[in-house]
């Protein structure tokens, strides 16, 4: 699973290299913040990608091939708002 969140969000700031809030987080390295968090099942993961392509949040939803099997979301670096907030409501933090 740590895998693919690295292929995700390596994936996701590399689409939207060109946005002005990936720019701005790049630019200071040393201050990155990241939040990882996790859904129960495969069908919540579905719903949250089809949340944030409703709200046109920049991510991708990274597919473990060959099985084509849907395992993490990454979006690109977002000011948080209500809609946002409201999208990621039913996931918790991930704790190892």
């Amino acid at each position: 699973v740590i895998a693919q969140a690295c292929h995700a969000s390596t994936a996701v700031l590399h689409k939207t290299r060109d946005l002005p809030d990936t720019r701005e987080y790049l630019a200071d390295l040393n201050n990155m913040h990241k939040v990882v968090l996790e859904v129960k099942n495969l069908p919540q993961l579905e719903a949250l990608a089809a949340s944030l392509s409703g709200l046109d949040v920049p991510h991708v939803a990274w597919r473990e091939q060959p099985e084509d099997f849907l395992t993490c979301l990454s979006t690109s670096p977002i000011r948080r708002s209500p809609e946002v907030k409201d999208a990621f409501k039913k996931c918790s933090l991930f704790r190892s």
